[in-house]
């Protein structure tokens, strides 16, 4: 067998451990440091090219506690790390979604999740988007009324933005307290304790904050009724067990109306066909009818102009009232049909009838 070379494979491994100790060493070294200066060492320039943030943004963030950089002992300069970058590109992101400084703060430093932070934010948003949305239709009302006159526009505006602020409870508060001061005393209260039950309006659509304003509007120039009208005074001297016995009949019709079944249906049929049977018999019935229908007929004149828009705006405020509108009607119906099963004629043909024989006389 021949025997290698020695001073061949000297030489070989001679240039090979040169090689390794030299030039490969030098390699890696030069790879190692550069990543070192990337990651480790990255200036204030490399960093705003990786965040998309100004160097001014990026030094305000470090002002206020959100990064907190290394600074080299021999020239002070900033040295930011990767966890300065994630942070940065968080800051970002969160900034760009309006996010104050001092909530972003709170999750950086851990003391608030991301998530909660999200919600607040979020619930600050729907706010300030429910704020412009009455502004927006407290404007367009005004444009609608093509107002003028800036001297009473002030106030208007005022008033329209301070009643779509109140609370449910202070709205209804608000709709008794105008109606009370355009129908005074018993006569007031007596109207109020009609729409009582369903004062209690929620606003929860752009449809009724737009019909609550022109409620507001409408009331607000409503005329107040004139307080010596004969009937007017005759009601407002009438002591408070007139008024809390009509209250109770109010409840009772407001109950029954809504619930509206076959029973509710059948005692009406049997009041309406007592009280034509009562007429019919009873001279002093009829006398006393006359009067009530008389005084009935007034008082729709007395509150038509203002009740008729009233009844229409509620109807779309509260969803109840609509429905007690609806089984009124319906119920006006049934009876009419049932009393002219008993009698051979409605309810409605017998007030006519009545009317007319009441006005010869």
């Amino acid at each position: 067998m021949k025997k290698p070379n020695i001073s061949i494979l000297h030489y070989k491994y001679k240039y090979v451990d040169l090689y390794l100790r030299g030039t490969i060493n030098i390699k890696l070294k030069r790879i190692y440091f550069l990543n070192l200066r990337e990651v480790n060492e990255m200036n204030i320039k490399i960093v705003s090219e990786k965040t998309a943030l100004t160097k001014k943004a990026i030094k305000y963030y470090e002002s206020e506690g959100l990064i907190n950089p290394s600074k080299k002992f021999e020239n002070n300069y900033r040295e930011y790390s990767e966890d300065d970058i994630i942070k940065l590109n968080l800051i970002g992101a969160l900034r760009a979604l309006d996010i104050p400084i001092i909530d972003i703060k709170d999750v950086v430093i851990g003391k608030k999740s991301l998530p909660e932070t999200l919600i607040s934010a979020l619930k600050r948003i729907d706010e300030s988007i429910n704020h412009l949305e009455k502004s927006k239709l407290i404007m367009e009302s005004l444009i609608e009324r093509n107002l003028n006159d800036y001297k009473a526009s002030g106030e208007q505006i005022r008033k329209l933005r301070e009643t779509l602020e109140l609370s449910r409870d202070d709205k209804k508060d608000f709709i008794s307290n105008t109606l009370l001061r355009l129908f005074p005393g018993n006569f007031g209260q007596v109207f109020v304790a009609m729409y009582e039950p369903f004062l209690n309006v929620t606003i929860d659509s752009d449809e009724k904050k737009k019909v609550w304003l022109k409620l507001v509007e409408f009331l607000d120039s409503a005329d107040e009724v004139d307080e010596n009208d004969d009937l007017i005074i005759e009601i407002n001297k009438s002591d408070n067990s007139m008024l809390d016995g009509f209250k109770e009949m109010m409840d009772t019709q407001v109950k029954d109306l809504l619930k509206y079944d076959e029973n509710t249906k059948n005692n009406m049929v049997n009041s309406q066909t007592e009280f034509i049977i009562s007429l019919k018999e009873n001279e002093e019935n009829k006398k006393r009818v006359t009067r009530s229908l008389e005084k009935a007929k007034h008082m729709i004149k007395i509150i038509g102009p203002i009740q008729k828009d009233f009844e229409e705006y509620l109807c779309i405020l509260n969803e109840d009232y609509k429905k007690y509108v609806e089984n009124t009607a319906r119920l006006l119906s049934d009876v009419n049909e049932a009393v002219k099963d008993k009698l051979g004629f409605t309810t409605n043909e017998f007030v006519k009838t009545f009317n007319k024989a009441s006005s010869k006389k």
